[in-house]
């Protein structure tokens, strides 16, 4: 069962749009805005890897995301 972060980097001032958005997805656990690298982390629970590839790639095509970094648990 595939779970991972998935980092991501949002367009300045679409913050609390992408949060909300990214929140409405199946398999998002929870997301974050944090401080650092990145803008954004959210947590994945997905069955199987084609969900979580599917969920990623969605992420990556909301307006205001200008990268994402995925981190998959071992």
């Amino acid at each position: 069962m595939p779970k991972a972060f998935i980092m991501i980097d949002v367009v300045p001032g679409r913050e609390a749009e992408v949060q909300r958005a990214v929140a409405k997805l199946a398999g998002i656990q929870m997301v974050y805005q944090v401080t650092g690298e990145h803008d954004m982390i959210a947590f994945v629970d997905a069955e199987p890897y084609e969900e979580f590839a599917g969920i990623l790639s969605t992420i990556r095509q909301l307006n205001g995301v200008r990268d994402t970094d995925s981190h998959l648990v071992l």
